[in-house]
């Protein structure tokens, strides 16, 4: 293929708003261009509360549909597609992205009509969610998992973050689409210069959605206090939008201090000059977190405290440590715990810079597919 010809690049939202999936294809689109001389074009389906300086993310370039409806979409991308003879689409799904009600159909049948005037391909970042009769998403289901096996049909490819999403796909794919597994980038970066844990303050960094951080706060409090303790931390610093009257001001003795939102510059700094970072999340879907993904990228200590117990089923490595390893591990290790902190963050690195940075997400995304 000519590699000179644009990616199109469908998103949810964008930056400066906060949008993991625009983080996501903002870090790829970078990436894709510097590496692989790939431009994207973004196409947001909200426009963004403030504007964004395209001089930010220029030669890449970006637009936004009339309003943030299904059919409005498919007309601008169809007239880019014409306009700019993008050869390839891809696509940053999940159910309540384009739909707040989590109703996707009608979403998903632009796309396909999109599809059926381009080379489709689709990152799943999320799949269709599920839950008790008295629960919407019991009743939104059976439409989510219809628009997902629709999308793979239409699409010449798909990708999504871990093994528990691909079995799912894999069961909503009568055309045995090819399916791959790339776990989500860091969304703030990936610093080259990165300093040992013994040269860093002994801070824990909380950031994420405001819901995950909440409940971390919330039903966590007495197990966030014996880390601290265990770990000898002097700050506690939360980033992130949301009501900052579910933040405590400290926790045991430790002091937090709220920062709000951090551009990623700012974020970035802060991360690599910490030893830990901390987030309340799913243990066996893991590589579906951004935060997780950045703080494995800044080779900080990633430890997570499991929003649900859950059965760990797969036998590789994990780049993250339970509060029980922490609690319990650390002290019978017959090494230093400096040297047992280390190897975490090492670990915790390694694996991101062989299995999920951003220079492995373009050589999986761009062969066989885009260049």
């Amino acid at each position: 293929m000519n590699s000179t010809l644009p990616l199109l690049q469908i998103v949810s939202g964008f930056s400066p708003d906060v949008d993991g999936m625009g983080d996501f294809s903002r870090h790829l689109g970078n990436a894709l261009l510097a590496e692989r001389s790939v431009r994207s074009h973004f196409l947001v389906y909200r426009r963004p509360r403030q504007s964004l300086n395209v001089a930010e993310i220029a030669p890449n370039s970006i637009s936004y549909p009339s309003e943030a409806k299904p059919t409005a979409l498919l007309n601008q991308a169809l007239e880019l597609v014409r306009a700019n003879r993008f050869q390839t689409v891809l696509l940053h799904y999940g159910p309540y992205a384009y739909s707040r009600d989590g109703k996707p159909n009608a979403f998903q049948e632009a796309i396909t009509a999109l599809a059926s005037k381009t080379r489709m391909l689709v990152y799943f970042h999320e799949l269709y969610a599920t839950g008790k009769p008295w629960r919407r998403s019991f009743w939104t289901n059976s439409e989510q998992r219809k628009s997902v096996s629709n999308l793979l049909a239409g699409s010449i490819g798909a990708f999504t973050s871990n093994e528990e999403y691909l079995k799912k796909l894999q069961n909503l794919n009568p055309e045995n689409r090819p399916l791959t597994k790339m776990p989500v980038i860091s969304n703030v970066g990936e610093p080259t210069a990165l300093p040992p844990l013994m040269n860093r303050k002994r801070r824990i960094v909380a950031f994420g959605q405001a819901a995950n951080r909440g409940r971390l706060y919330k039903e966590h409090r007495l197990t966030l206090e014996k880390i601290c303790k265990k770990l000898k931390v002097v700050e506690w610093v939360d980033v992130g939008s949301g009501d900052i009257s579910t933040i405590p001001k400290t926790i045991g003795d430790v002091p937090v201090h709220m920062m709000g939102r951090l551009d990623d510059g700012r974020l970035s700094s802060l991360l690599a000059n910490s030893a830990f970072g901390i987030v309340a999340y799913w243990p066996d879907v893991w590589e579906k977190s951004g935060v997780i993904a950045a703080y494995q990228a800044h080779a900080m200590i990633p430890i997570l405290i499991p929003l649900q117990p859950r059965k760990i089923t797969t036998s590789a490595p994990l780049p993250y440590v339970l509060p029980e390893l922490i609690l319990d591990s650390l002290s019978n290790d017959s090494r230093s715990p400096s040297l047992k902190l280390q190897s975490m963050a090492d670990n915790a690195y390694n694996l991101y810079r062989a299995n999920q940075s951003v220079a492995r997400c373009v050589e999986v995304i761009s062969s066989p597919y885009i260049i």
